[in-house]
């Protein structure tokens, strides 16, 4: 794991023996205008500027233009029209700054030169005219104090493909860093050599030098959103918020901030609400950001809302059409749509622009598995590694997927493979050390009928007389019902601690769940783990392995929870929810969506109420089609499903009904039933807004008594 702020890491590699370089700040050089000023005017404008400046640093952009803009129409000067492009560019104005930046450039020299060409580089590469953007940094690359321009230089070139192009221009950053021009008080240079190392795939050195450059300056916010970027780029969602927490107390409207915000709420437990207001804050500032529109659309993704993400992915591409992030979505997108022809576009559209990008097979293998598609992740992370066997991060998403389809020989070999190349993925780290000090020590297979258990030594000798029969009876009355044979063998595999099932199940620990189901493999908590029943828990992961292979791993999240729950409802009565309360309530206030977006009810859920709501609602509506139509439909349209058929079809061809007539039908049903809570008072706490929220609110408004 990459430690923050702890040196606790191994050598650095020889380029890289010392990390610290000085370089004059591009914002700084630029108010190097020659004398002190004398006159009274020019003294008031200084002030102005200066105004204008630290309103920039605090991110109040609305000011700092404001300021920015005054001191150009009292009296124009580079430092001036430099200010305003960072605000421009800070918040969308791509085209503009660039244009400000090039007039700029036409009348300035030395320093100021420097940091207007740098500036519209950045600006040109926002926009995705990348080979332009290159020709123009390519005129400052020599200069000795173009360190920023050096680094996004170097950027553009690996965003075409070029990276051996790309290594001499970073390693000019080291250089400098070794020859001291770049010093250890320079908070900026120490940034710009820790981008520079990232670029160039030394995880290490990049956080030691960002660890440098922290120690020098925490509130540089740059530095520290770089950094969580290293850190996510780990799964280190942890070490991320830490950095991304420093960032916004700096700067507070920083929209990259805030999207990297966004993606840690979702890494540490998809909390899709926070992550929508994180980005919510992002497009109040810079409404064009791309990176804010691709992260939308791979939430939109989560439950499976195709048009929603499109929209957004269209919104990225207009503002870059060379962006890899947005060109990886688009080909994720239509591979959940199972679209092989427009897979296959999206994928050359993105190689086109960059053919080393291995990484966005990664992408679409992230959102693979959100639907299941674990089969499918084993052949993305090969499609990877074909285009560049050394992808560590492909490496690991092949072993992990291996180890959830029961291939363990295969995957741990992989895995150790992704280890060698980084040793800084917590997953891999955490799930090589979970085998070899826990699982192959500490646990036991044992073969019964037709699956197989793995069981904690201690509690062997319990669980065996227990769980064996109980599933093997369960696994052989969902065969008779369902009349399909899983392909085999099952493992099911409980753990005597939540950190052991965690970091088993996701390489993470304290994944939050029970059980988890990956189609041949199911994982769940052991009854010394907590207190829950564990024949419930493992009876609905069983129903999953049915509906995941039936389906080809397409069925839906709503329908494969709701069927789970009515197997355990029907295994056992006293298994079932008792949520009706709550269900009124979202039927009675729209918070329910309808059948077509059902599984928003997951990925939209404001609580953990909202949660359990969606699971209950899912399983009343199961209830109401075996009720209507039988349970034989079930099998039937999970096969269906995995014929590539969408939901609305399926519906149709199956239960001969449109999708929103099964929805009419079952919420009149369901309120029906639901009669009695009519009219009952009742407070929902989970409609309020987070406590984070309301204090921000009643910090913003002290005098206001309702806030």
């Amino acid at each position: 794991m990459i430690a923050r702020m702890r040196p606790a890491l191994p050598a650095s590699t020889p380029a890289m023996q010392r990390l610290c370089l000085a370089t004059l700040s591009l914002l700084a050089a630029a108010t190097i205008l020659g004398a002190a000023p004398t006159p009274l005017v020019a003294q008031t404008a200084d002030a102005r500027l200066a105004e204008a400046e630290a309103a920039l640093a605090r991110t109040d952009y609305g000011p700092a233009e404001a300021g920015f803009r005054a001191a150009l129409e009292a009296t124009p000067s580079l430092r001036a029209r430099l200010g305003l492009g960072r605000v421009l560019l800070a918040t969308g104005r791509y085209d503009e700054a660039a244009t400000l930046a090039e007039r700029a450039a036409e009348h300035a020299h030395d320093a100021e030169r420097i940091a207007a060409v740098t500036l519209r580089g950045e600006a040109l590469s926002r926009r995705g005219h990348l080979d332009e953007a290159i020709t123009l940094l390519r005129t400052i690359e020599t200069e000795p104090t173009a360190h920023r321009a050096r680094v996004f230089l170097g950027r553009a070139l690996l965003r075409r493909g070029r990276a051996t192009e790309a290594r001499p221009v970073l390693m000019q950053l080291v250089r400098a860093y070794n020859d001291e021009v770049i010093t250890e008080r320079d908070a900026e240079g120490l940034g710009y050599v820790a981008m520079a190392a990232a670029m160039l795939g030394s995880a290490h050195d990049a956080n030691d030098a960002f660890q440098q450059s922290s120690r020098v300056d925490r509130r540089r916010a740059e530095t520290q959103l770089e950094w969580a970027d290293l850190f996510l780029s780990h799964y280190d969602a942890g070490h991320a918020e830490e950095c991304v927490r420093d960032a916004l107390a700096a700067a507070p409207h920083d929209a990259r901030a805030h999207v990297l915000a966004a993606r840690v709420a979702l890494a540490q437990g998809f909390d899709f609400e926070r992550a929508r207001r994180e980005l919510d804050a992002a497009a109040a500032v810079e409404p064009v950001m791309r990176a804010s529109h691709s992260l939308r659309a791979s939430i939109a993704l989560r439950s499976l809302s195709l048009e929603e993400a499109d929209a957004h992915v269209d919104r990225a591409i207009a503002t870059d059409p060379s962006d890899l992030e947005a060109l990886a979505m688009r080909a994720t997108v239509r591979f959940l749509a199972d679209d092989t022809l427009g897979f296959e576009r999206g994928v050359h559209a993105a190689l086109d622009v960059d053919p080393s990008d291995s990484e966005l097979y990664t992408i679409v293998a992230e959102h693979a598995d959100w639907e299941h598609r674990y089969p499918d992740i084993v052949e993305l992370a090969d499609a990877a590694l074909r285009i560049d066997p050394r992808d560590a991060r492909a490496m690991a998403t092949r072993g992990m997927n291996l180890l959830r389809l029961g291939r363990e020989d295969e995957g741990i070999t992989q895995l150790r493979a992704a280890f060698r190349r980084d040793r800084f993925n917590v997953r891999v780290f955490n799930t090589l050390n979970l085998w070899d000090d826990v699982i192959t020590p500490q646990y036991e297979w044992v073969d019964g009928r037709t699956l197989r258990f793995r069981f904690h030594r201690d509690e062997r000798p319990v669980l065996e007389p227990l769980a064996v029969p109980h599933l093997e009876a369960a696994f052989a009355d969902m065969r008779r019902r369902y009349g399909f044979t899983p392909q085999g063998p099952v493992h099911v595999e409980l753990f005597a601690t939540t950190q052991h099932f965690s970091v088993r199940t996701e390489g993470l620990p304290n994944l939050g769940v029970q059980g988890v189901c990956f189609g041949q493999v199911l994982t769940a908590l052991s009854p010394r783990a907590g207190e829950f029943d564990w024949a419930q828990i493992t009876t609905h992961e069983l129903a999953h392995v049915f509906h995941i292979q039936l389906s080809h791993n397409h069925v839906p999240r709503w329908f494969t929870e709701g069927l789970a729950e009515h197997e355990t409802v029907m295994a056992r009565r006293e298994w079932r929810r008792e949520n009706d309360p709550q269900l009124r309530r979202a039927l009675d206030s729209g918070a329910l969506p309808p059948l077509s977006r059902m599984n928003e009810a997951f990925t939209h859920a404001r609580s953990p109420e909202a949660v359990m709501t969606a699971y209950y609602a899912s399983s009343r509506l199961v209830a109401y089609l075996a009720d209507r139509f039988g349970f034989a439909v079930f099998p039937r349209m999970l096969r269906a499903w995995g014929e590539g058929r969408s939901t609305a079809d399926v519906v149709q061809r199956v239960l001969h009904v449109s999708l929103d007539d099964l929805d009419r039908d079952w919420r009149t049903a369901e309120l029906a039933r639901l009669a009695p809570y009519a009219g009952h008072f009742d407070v929902d706490l989970g409609s309020l807004p987070d406590a984070a929220t309301i204090r921000a609110e009643a910090a913003q408004r002290p005098t206001d008594a309702a806030a």
